[in-house]
């Protein structure tokens, strides 16, 4: 019988060769198997290269300007623990040696703060990981230690202003296996797959264990899943539950382990495991989830707060300890004690952890500082560094920004706009919200320090910093000052009439009015300007010339279409608020124009600088001598003219500025400035409608909260005369030097090529009893030039 039945399977076995053997029959089971084969396995030949490069696939970065901490520094150490605390470094507690110290921690000892740095960008490159020694003393930076070394000065990590997302908002912060600490890599583990080291891609046992769950509920539940098997899921597969699905999964898992080593699994995995999302972005990675949960790192996660990402993984949405604090807890302390089960964890260790209370950090992950400042970071690193499309290509871009600048900026404009629309513009009818810009720069080398573009990005994109293009109405009278200093057509103490004026130029004939519609008679430049007066305005441009006026204009930083009229005098012609500022900036920097940029540098994903175009150099373009009298003048703005609601609000150090205000008050400017800051504030209706602003109304008082809030410790530093500027004594009815007769006189600013040489005829006896009146004359025609 036995051999009866093995003949009849030889035979049997003979029959079916010889059938597989047939060409009818083979060809198509091979077909067949290459299909099946195909199938199976296409996703992973059609993306390998996907999986080397997916760690490495971020967001590009802008980040603020690094602070530099400098000996000589005004700085104590409450505020440097301050500085580091609000990037992220936590105090490690009183005392300690640098071996004790955990990288992003620091701590004090006596009047030295020594801190473990992370690696970050700069201007000059990626500044290694190392410890810096600061020394304070009365007040100030005595020495600097960085990684061993004394240094005159060294840089603080920069905080990110904003990152560019691709289309899909996938948040990344790539991190190397070497780089974890073992017990985040082990809670991962613990809780997602315990055996990774001895499996070879797949689980028997949990895909038994899966395949039960399934059954008994009729439908697919539970995956079963390695790490390398989530693995291939994220990065070759569709997160669908399939029968179809899971066997593609787990022959693709086989290939990837035969070529690819466990770690490099791993760290792909740590880089691509899906966190949920946190505001718009969804987080991929568990650096990504540490800095959107923690703040921190995931190189700097303590075991509690590494057990709690690595819980969040099974449900990222139902597990997030931001909006389900409890779940994600019990399921932190779950991962815990499964790591203690392992001999991953000791007791103590344990007991401590699932003591320690959950602390996310709150707001969420997109929340970008900068949005008018980051696109226009973008296009000038495409113009400058030729980096194209910013999203998703991981390059650093190091701004100039100040980061708290920045927010203070922001926080200014949002308070001024809702004051105003309570105020003097409640019940107004209009169509749209009312908008502001504000842009403020480093006058010494053209560094912007904040830029806001409007009110909220999410409303409008549109960038009023560089493309709103709206009359300057007064702020433009300073440009006429400068003209007429320059060519040395007048002094400030010099009489203008502020009388009823009629120009006619080409058969048309125009009569520009004061803000009151009153006149004052005869007044010397600078009251002209401190009062923004603008018929003596008008005049004092017809003395300079309109052709002069225009090219000053020009030579300052005016880019706009100019028009040879008087009434370009006052501002009737479109301009943007980065055009206007550029030049204040040159008054501020004693005649010196520097172009006006955001970025210092641009790192590419290795941290290497990207070559690009150097920024013009700083040209003269305007003497010292007559950049410290506009400023003068425009000091007295703020002393004593349009300006000086800044004083009444408190604000006591030396500034210059001017406002503006065009017709109907559709647009209203304040611009001041002081050695180390120039800042802009326009406010007005994107539809040019008028409204019941000025200059003083709207724009000042933005301009000054943001000013004062950024006040150095010491005030802002004063405008000092440069060599070519000398001063006298005069009287400021005739403008004449002053004698003893003079009931009144004021010391005042002169080139010295320009110091008045006669004395006053109005309160001079003995000159005016001999009835010499012939000066006298020739200062009042000069006056009513154009009347």
């Amino acid at each position: 019988m036995r051999r009866h039945r093995r003949s009849t399977r030889r035979a049997f076995g003979r029959k079916l060769r010889r059938l597989l053997l047939r060409r009818e029959v083979l060809v198509p089971a091979l077909l067949l198997a290459v299909i099946a084969g195909s199938w199976l396995f296409w996703p992973y030949f059609e993306l390998r290269g996907q999986f080397a490069n997916a760690p490495l696939r971020q967001p590009s970065r802008l980040y603020e300007a690094p602070p530099v901490l400098a000996v000589g520094t005004d700085l104590r150490l409450a505020d440097l623990a301050a500085l580091l605390v609000a990037r992220g470094y936590r105090d490690a507690g009183q005392g300690g040696s640098e071996e004790d110290l955990v990288r992003g921690t620091f701590h004090r000892e006596g009047s030295t703060l020594r801190a473990a740095l992370r690696s970050y960008p700069t201007p000059a490159g990626i500044q290694a990981a190392q410890t810096l020694d600061v020394t304070v003393g009365d007040g100030e930076v005595k020495r600097l230690v960085l990684g061993g070394k004394a240094v005159q000065r060294s840089y603080l990590e920069p905080r990110v202003l904003a990152s560019y997302y691709g289309p899909d908002l996938r948040d990344r912060w790539p991190e190397a296996i070497e780089e974890l600490p073992l017990h985040v890599v082990r809670a991962v583990l613990a809780a997602e797959d315990d055996g990774f080291f001895r499996h070879t891609g797949l689980s028997p046992s949990g895909m038994l264990r899966a395949l039960w769950v399934n059954v008994r509920g009729g439908e697919v539940r539970q995956g079963g899943s390695t790490v390398t098997q989530q693995l291939v899921k994220n990065l070759y597969l569709t997160p669908e539950r399939s029968l179809p699905r899971k066997l593609r999964e787990a022959a693709i898992a086989l290939l990837v382990e035969l070529r690819f080593s466990k770690e490099e699994i791993l760290q792909a995995y740590l880089n691509e495991a899906y966190f949920g999302s946190s505001g718009s972005v969804q987080l991929l990675g568990i650096g990504a989830a540490a800095r959107a949960f923690f703040g921190v790192p995931a190189s700097e996660l303590d075991v509690a707060e590494a057990a709690t990402l690595a819980g969040m993984i099974r449900a990222p949405a139902r597990l997030s300890p931001v909006r389900s604090p409890e779940a994600a807890k019990s399921r932190r302390d779950e991962v815990l004690r499964r790591m203690a089960e392992l001999g991953w964890l000791e007791a103590g260790a344990l007991e401590q952890a699932i003591a320690k209370p959950l602390e996310p950090r709150s707001g969420p992950a997109d929340l970008r500082t900068a949005r008018y400042a980051a696109e226009a970071a973008a296009e000038e690193a495409a113009a400058r560094f030729g980096t194209g499309d910013p999203r998703d290509a991981g390059y650093s871009l190091v701004a100039t920004i100040d980061y708290d600048d920045q927010r203070a900026a922001e926080a200014a404009v949002r308070w001024g706009l809702g004051a105003l629309e309570q105020g003097w513009e409640r019940g107004a009818k209009r169509e749209g919200p009312l908008q502001a810009a504000l842009l403020s720069v480093d006058p010494r080398n053209g560094a912007v320090l904040a830029w806001v573009g409007g009110r909220d990005w999410s409303s409008s994109q549109f960038d009023r910093v560089r493309f709103a293009r709206r009359q300057p109405g007064s702020a433009f009278k300073p440009i006429v000052l400068a003209a007429a200093f320059a060519e040395r057509v007048a002094t400030p103490a010099d009489l203008l009439a502020d009388e009823p004026l009629t120009v006619v130029q080409a058969g048309q004939s125009w009569s520009p009015q004061n803000d009151d519609h009153e006149y004052s008679g005869m007044v010397t430049v600078r009251e002209a300007i401190e009062r923004s007066l603008n018929v003596p305005t008008v005049r004092l441009a017809l003395l300079v010339g309109l052709d002069q006026v225009v090219a000053w204009a020009r030579r300052l930083g005016i880019e706009g279409r100019l028009q040879r009229l008087p009434s370009v005098a006052l501002g009737a012609f479109e301009v943007s608020p980065r055009e206007l500022l550029q030049v204040y900036a040159v008054f501020a920097a004693a005649g010196r124009s520097s172009e006006i940029h955001l970025l210092q540098a641009v790192l590419d994903r290795e941290g290497a600088k990207v070559g690009g175009q150097s920024l013009a150099e700083p040209r003269q373009v305007l003497e010292p001598g007559v950049a410290y009298l506009v400023t003068s003048v425009l000091e007295g703005v703020i002393d004593r003219g349009t300006g000086s609601q800044v004083r009444r609000d408190g604000l006591r150090d030396v500034l210059a500025g001017k406002s503006g205000t065009s017709n109907d008050g559709r647009d209203s400017w304040f611009i001041g400035y002081a050695p180390q800051r120039a800042t802009l504030v326009w406010v007005g209706y994107d539809r040019a409608r008028r409204t019941r602003l000025s200059g003083s109304r709207a724009a000042l008082p933005i301009w000054g909260r943001f000013t004062a809030s950024r006040r150095p410790r010491g005030g802002y530093s004063v405008t000092l005369p440069p060599s070519d500027v000398t001063t006298a004594t005069v009287d400021p009815r005739s403008g004449q030097l002053a004698t003893g007769r003079c009931p009144e006189i004021v010391t005042e600013v002169f080139l010295r090529d320009g110091v008045p040489t006669e004395r006053c005829e109005l309160h001079d006896r003995s000159r005016r009893d001999r009835g010499d009146r012939r000066s006298w004359w020739r200062f009042w025609r000069r006056g009513q030039n154009g009347g």
